[in-house]
């Protein structure tokens, strides 16, 4: 027998939450799953996820960020533009470096669906691996 229905969040809105309460300082429950477009369930599953990371810490009035959450909330992001040419499938494109993550990608496949799910047309997800970048899943070298 299951626990429940899963949870509706996704990577996108741990950043968000993240990003809220390092704005806020300190946020609740509540305030989380409006301000994020979750239901309290799941606002409490992704206040739990972000305790299990050890990002978050409950307080009176709310969550705040441990020293390992500010740590994360100070590596700002960088906007950079880049031409991707035909490499691409929309009008405006949208990179994200993350470091140290090469090895967690399979085919790019997961990747390229949870961003459709917040609303992109797709994504092309590449890994940077013996001094390139690559596709995931051929291991075939870009440019």
């Amino acid at each position: 027998m299951g626990r429940g229905p899963l949870p509706r969040f996704t990577e996108v809105h741990v950043r968000a939450a993240l990003e809220l309460i390092h704005r806020r300082g300190r946020v609740g429950r509540p305030e989380l799953g409006r301000k994020l477009g979750l239901g309290e369930g799941s606002a409490r599953s992704l206040l739990r996820l972000l305790r299990r990371r050890g990002l978050v810490r409950p307080s009176r009035g709310g969550h705040v960020l441990t020293e390992k959450g500010r740590e994360v909330m100070g590596e700002p992001l960088q906007l950079v533009r880049l031409n991707c040419g035909k490499l691409t499938v929309g009008k405006v494109d949208v990179a994200v470096l993350v470091r140290g993550a090469a090895e967690k990608v399979r085919g790019g496949v997961e990747e390229r669906d949870e961003a459709i799910k917040v609303g992109a047309k797709g994504a092309t997800v590449l890994v940077f691996r013996e001094g390139g970048l690559r596709f995931p899943d051929s291991g075939r070298r870009v440019g």
